[in-house]
């Protein structure tokens, strides 16, 4: 299996040492806009699975000709917009792709024309979104009808290391700039039947202490969003309650309301020295110079996904959680693999020719496969990613 590999960060990196591992994929090219990172990432990992190469995904004569160069599944690690272009070029091209990016729903337009090449489109299959929408499929195929999907999600340094020691007791494990935005302005959640908009930081229900078993404990949660798009794709007519919420450590939504109240997220330029900038873009900088993990510091992912409705006429609620550290013994951090080892573990299964479906498929539906989606639990139970499942009765 040859594998193209566009993006070469945080989460390519980890991604690329996955799929490095498999007996079945015998080359990886890393492809990324900056080929001295490239080069330097291939090099550090040593496998003579793997070169670099150059590539601007907006070039897309020259992305098509790599793509159908010799791949049989390209893997991105690229964010939103980035992940369009890839799947229309990965379309184009007549390749299959999978995303690990928070991929904007136009993505969707390439349906028809995917189906026609004969090419898989996964968009979105990281962690938040990708793998709770693998599990939200996977509950609410188990239930004959669905009236509530709540998940918790957040990643962050774990106790007692020096990473857990600062004032925002955070650190950035993928894309700073998108961890300051998920504190700001409003989310759209479903309640009560009705679309409604509420604060991200204040107002009912947040934040909302809730409780991991240990090493975890007590963290706090607060409205981030709500699975709209699991709920479209799955044509679930009966959810009446469905939100997000983004977990972090006790005091941080205190905290940045603090920073909003300051300024120090606005957009408006303040002039400084002769300089106009904005303090967001002061902050952004700020966080990515001051707040990177050092080598050996662990960071901690946690993930919990409620879906309740009724089954045989009964009440019935699943819940998964998930928690997963830091792997010191291949230096890959948790947010590495949670988000990184789906992607490649559905490139691998489409690489098989375990994925048969054409077209651009939202990842709740291979939750809702129950084939494809006991292989992608083997997969991360391989990986020592372990998810368990509670079904209860109660609602609560």
């Amino acid at each position: 299996m040859r594998v193209l590999l566009l993006g070469v960060g945080r989460i390519g990196f980890a991604m690329l040492k996955d799929l490095v591992q498999s007996s079945e994929v015998s080359k990886v090219v890393a492809a990324d806009v900056d080929i001295q990172k490239a080069r330097r990432i291939v090099n550090e990992l040593g496998s003579d699975k793997t070169t670099s190469e150059h590539l601007d995904i907006t070039d897309r004569d020259r992305t098509v000709r790599l793509m159908k160069a010799e791949f049989d599944v390209v893997a991105s690690a690229l964010l939103a917009e980035g992940n369009v272009e890839a799947a229309r070029s990965a379309v184009e091209a007549g390749v299959s792709m999978v995303d690990v990016g928070r991929t904007p729903p136009s993505v969707f337009e390439l349906d028809r024309d995917a189906q026609q090449r004969g090419v898989t489109i996964l968009p979105s299959c990281g962690l938040d979104p990708g793998l709770d929408r693998i599990l939200e499929g996977y509950a609410a195929r188990k239930l004959d009808k669905v009236t509530e999907i709540r998940m918790y999600c957040g990643g962050f340094p774990q106790k007692n290391t020096l990473a857990y020691d600062n004032l925002l007791r955070y650190k950035v494990s993928w894309y700073w700039k998108r961890a300051i935005e998920t504190s700001l302005g409003e989310a759209t959640i479903l309640r009560d039947g009705r679309i409604v908009h509420v604060e991200k930081l204040s107002g009912p229900g947040n934040p909302e202490i809730t409780v991991f078993p240990e090493p975890v404990g007590e963290c706090e949660a607060f409205y981030t969003g709500a699975p709209f798009d699991t709920i479209e794709h799955l044509g679930l007519k009966d959810v009446k309650n469905a939100w997000e919420k983004t977990v972090r450590w006790p005091g941080h939504c205190e905290i940045w309301r603090k920073l909003i109240d300051l300024g120090l997220t606005s957009t408006e330029p303040l002039e400084a020295k002769g300089c106009q900038v904005a303090p967001m873009d002061f902050l952004v900088e700020l966080g990515n110079k001051t707040l990177q993990y050092q080598k050996g510091e662990g960071d901690v992912v946690v993930e919990r996904v409620c879906v309740a409705g009724e089954k045989d006429g009964e009440e019935r609620q699943f819940v998964y959680e998930l928690i997963d550290f830091y792997d010191k013994q291949r230096d890959v951090t948790v947010m590495g693999r949670t988000t990184a080892y789906p992607c490649s573990i559905l490139c691998q299964m489409i690489g098989r020719g375990e994925i048969g479906e054409r077209g651009v498929i939202h990842a709740s539906n291979i939750g809702w496969n129950a084939e494809l989606a006991s292989k992608f639990f083997d997969e991360l139970r391989k990986r020592n990613i372990l998810i368990s499942e509670t079904s209860v009765q109660s609602l609560t």
